[in-house]
Order: structure tokens, then sequence, then C-alpha cells
């Protein structure tokens, strides 16, 4: 009996050492985190275009700080806070304060040449000793404290990210035998809100044979090491909240995005107005949409504007741009516009150029157009021996009247010149149509995406009624015969201003779709 007892003792003070000492805070990235991507590109000295990509040190930090202030959410918005608004502001002041409250670690870190380090660095992230960054984590997590982490760029690959902040808000270190014998550092894990992957928990692990630290869930991320942020100090957050709409089925809101191209909107004195025109209504004008603020170039911007009277969609007739300027340029690549009301956010315009539009001191209108005419309808009678007339309505049919094609390079150019692309449409009706050198002579460089339309020259009603569509290059053989790679295709259908439906779509960014040579110079694109 006395042995019994003595083992039910054994096991019983024993066992929660060999029990799981993985450990989670209450932080939960879709309630917690943000829903737009760090995609910040930040302007840090104009004069000389110096700019820093990123604001996850003020995600970050500004995440925690909602975290905490239990009576005020983070903000619902998926689209990432326009240059100069509040909620920009606030992330960009946080990052500095990130930034400027861990000087000396990052330069800690950042001292290695020649890679001498790298080793002692990596160490640093994986030994469980007193002062070691496990040991430094483990008590923030234990007392259900999420945490920031400072993440050192590897540098060594074009496909390494740079320096990283992230918050921890939890680890697994295997059990507490793992923990105590060393068998801990292969299983090791800590849990990451990580503003580059919303609502999504990301998982740092360490690589020993690369000596570094990456994501299990996107491997190609990785860093030399990391550091825990103990100088992170909680701030009330800038409140934000949702509008709260009338359920009336109108439109209280219309939502921009700009996208500029390679010439930025200079701001000062060169802004862009806007003005929306309606059906049977006065116009809404709206000055300086930019306040002032410069737009750089290759970046997007989202502006808010609230409608003065809620109207129906059908009500809204276009919007006109206009820039005030002296002897500024100014490049619209992409313009799409949302409406929202009452459980409605959709959208209601989209176009894209190469530009699709160049402001300048000339040249300074944009008009995109939403509903050209209120809805017809076309009436038919039916005639009835029953009874009286009646009648029923038809709805108009409209034909599909361009492709627009999306053609992104791969790490091999469309040199031009002679050596050029053509797209030959095939109709399952019967004839072609062939559109030669649509890129008109001109390079399409690496790693680019280029738009190309191509009218119809046959009245169709659905994609089905196109066969296939083929890409063909004019490369010639031998020494100066150029080759190029294509990495993904997309071709959509239009109908007027309209976009109806894709076509095809295929390939991705970093993966070859297709390499046209001078004895494979065709492509074929078919549903």
């Amino acid at each position: 009996m006395k042995k019994i007892i003595g083992l039910i003792l054994f096991c019983t003070l024993v066992s929660p050492m060999w029990g799981q000492t993985k450990k989670m805070t209450r932080f939960n990235p879709v309630q917690h985190g943000f829903k737009f991507n760090n995609s910040f590109k930040n302007i840090f000295i104009d004069a000389i275009d110096w700019r820093t990509g990123g604001l996850c040190g003020g995600m970050s930090y500004a995440s925690l700080d909602y975290y905490h202030a239990r009576s005020i959410s983070t903000p619902k918005t998926a689209l990432r806070p326009t240059e100069g608004s509040p909620l920009q502001q606030y992330l960009y002041d946080r990052q500095v304060t990130s930034i400027t409250s861990n000087v000396d670690k990052w330069a800690e870190i950042g001292l290695n040449p020649l890679g001498a380090r790298n080793g002692e660095f990596f160490n640093w992230g994986v030994e469980n000793k007193p002062g070691s960054r496990i040991n430094e984590l483990r008590p923030f997590i234990n007392r259900g404290q999420p945490v920031p982490l400072g993440l050192q760029s590897v540098g060594e690959k074009d496909t390494d990210p740079g320096n990283h902040q992230v918050v921890a808000i939890g680890y697994d270190f295997g059990t507490a035998q793992d923990l105590a014998n060393g068998t801990y550092k292969h299983k090791m894990k800590i849990y990451t809100y990580d503003p580059n992957y919303p609502n999504r928990i990301m998982t740092l692990r360490p690589n020993f044979k690369d000596e570094v630290f990456y994501y299990e869930e996107e491997p190609h991320m990785r860093w030399r090491t990391y550091f825990v942020d103990k100088n992170y100090r909680k701030k009330t957050p800038l409140r934000t909240s949702l509008r709260d709409y009338p359920n009336d089925g109108k439109i209280h809101e219309l939502v921009f995005e700009f996208g500029v191209g390679k010439d930025d909107l200079r701001g000062g004195n060169d802004n862009l107005n806007l003005t929306i025109l309606y059906h049977n209504a006065a116009p809404q004008r709206v000055y300086n949409i930019n306040k002032g603020n410069k737009w750089i170039d290759d970046y997007s911007q989202h502006i808010t504007v609230p409608l003065r009277t809620p109207v129906l969609v059908t009500k809204i007739k276009s919007v006109q741009l206009n820039t005030i300027s002296g002897n500024d340029n100014f490049n619209l690549d992409l313009l799409r516009i949302y409406v929202k009301g009452y459980n409605k956010n959709r959208k209601v315009y989209e176009r894209r150029g190469a530009p699709l539009k160049r402001f300048t001191g000339q040249d300074k209108n944009f008009l995109a157009v939403i509903h050209n005419k209120p809805p017809q309808a076309r009436t038919a009678t039916r005639t009835s021996t029953s009874g009286p007339t009646r009648a029923r309505t038809v709805p108009s049919r409209k034909p599909i009247d361009r492709l627009r094609f999306w053609i992104r390079t791969g790490d091999d150019d469309l040199r031009g010149g002679n050596d050029n692309l053509n797209i030959i449409v095939y109709y399952r009706s019967g004839g072609t149509q062939t559109v030669r050198n649509v890129n008109k002579g001109t390079r399409w460089k690496d790693h680019g995406l280029t738009s190309v339309d191509v009218t119809l020259n046959k009245k169709i009603y659905a994609t089905s009624d196109i066969s296939r569509v083929v890409l063909q290059t004019t490369f010639r053989g031998g020494v100066g015969g150029d080759n190029w790679n294509m990495n993904s295709l997309k071709i959509e259908a239009y109908k007027g201003a309209s976009k109806d439906t894709n076509y095809y779509e295929k390939g991705s960014n970093d993966t070859r779709l297709h390499r046209f040579t001078d004895k494979n110079n065709s492509f074929v694109a078919k549903r």
C-alpha cells in the first residue's frame, strides 16, 4: 500500500515536469490586429525622395495599445489609411517610438562585418540560459502579456525581408523535460501577430543548418535573430468607429482608390479636386482631396467622401477629377470607386492604364462614368384573349466589346524593336482577329506588369463565343534573337466601361508561366 501511495505521490509531483510548455496570451490577430496589410511607403526626407517601407513597428505597438485598451476596438477597415490621415499619423508616430526606444538593440545586432557574428546572433535566439532571448520572452508570455519582437534581416538573398517588428503572442518549447535537457531547440515555436499577414498567427522557428529563423507558414521569410522589446509602453489608442448607416437602401459614402504611377502628385500648391455629378441634382465638390500632401509614385491612396445627401446608386452619374497645378505633372495608373451604405460595400468603377491618365498643366481633367443614364428598360407588349394587355420588362443586352490583357513579365524582358508581341483572337463562330505589335515596339522590362486593351471587331455576348486567344512573338533565331519570360496572364472581358467577367487567368508573380523563344513563340489561352 505504501508503495502505491508513494507511486501516486511521485507521479503527482513529477507529472507537471512532463507537461507541455506551450503558452498563449489572449491576443487574437483577428480581434486585436489590423485588417489591412502593412504596405505603407513613408516619405522620410521629401527633398531627396528618401522613403522608408512599412509601418510594422507602428502597427505592432498600436495593436498592443488596442489590446490593452479594452473599451476601444481596433479599426475594422480593410483599406490602408491614406497618407496624412489621423490613423496613418498615429501609426507613424508609434513607428518612430518603436525605433527610437530600441536604437541600442538595433545597433547591437546590426554590427556584423562580413557575417562574422552570424552564429553568435542566431544562438542568442535559441539558448536557454540566464539573460537569453528565450528567458526574456517567457516571463512576458507566462503572465499573459504579448510583447513586441525586433527581427534582424539576413540580407543574403533578394527574397530576404528587411528588419521587421512583430508581436509575440505565445510560445511552445516542447515539454518541460525538453526545456531542461536542450531537446527543446528543434521543437521551439514562437507564435506572432505579423502586420504583413492580417488575421493570421505566424509561427517563428529556428533553422539550425542555415542559422536563421523562418516562418513555418512562409519558409522564404527568414531573419538572422530577434530581440525582445522590453521598452514598449502602452498608450491610449486612436478612437475610430465604422459609420452606422441608416437602413434606407441609399449610398452614404464613396471610397476612392487612387493608384499613383511613375510621376507623383506634388502637393503644396499642386493638388487634386473631385466633383461628384448626379442625375437631377446639384454636383458635390471636394477641393484639395490630398490636403496638400504629396502622393508618392508607385503607390495607392484611399480617400473616403461622405455624400452631402444620400442617394440611390443609380443617381450617381460620374466623378470628375481635376488638378490644380502650375508646372506639375501627375500620372494616375488606377482608379477604383466603391459605394457604401447599409449592408453595402461594392465596387462600381475600375480602370487601369500605364498611365490611365497623365495630368499636366494643359490637360487637367479626367471623367469616370458610373451611370451615364438612369437604367433603361425595354418594354414588350403581350396580347391576351382572356384579359387586358399586360407589359413585361425585357432587359437590354450589351455585347462584350473589349478584352483587357494583364501581362506580367518575369526575369527576361520583351525587347521591343523588331521583337514584339501579336495577339490573335479566335471566334467560335469562325474567323479570327489579329492585333500586331501590341507593345508598339517598346520594351517590357523585367518583373513589370503591363495592360493591353483589344477592341473586338465581332459582336459577342459571352466569353464562350471565344474559342481561344493566342499570344505570338515575332522573335528571330540565331545571334541577337530575343527570348521573353511571361509569369502571368489575365484576360478580362468588358462591356463598355464595366468589367463583365474574366476569360482567362493563370500564373503568379514569381513563377514562370511560359518562355517565348524563336522556336516556341506561341502561347494558347483558352477556357
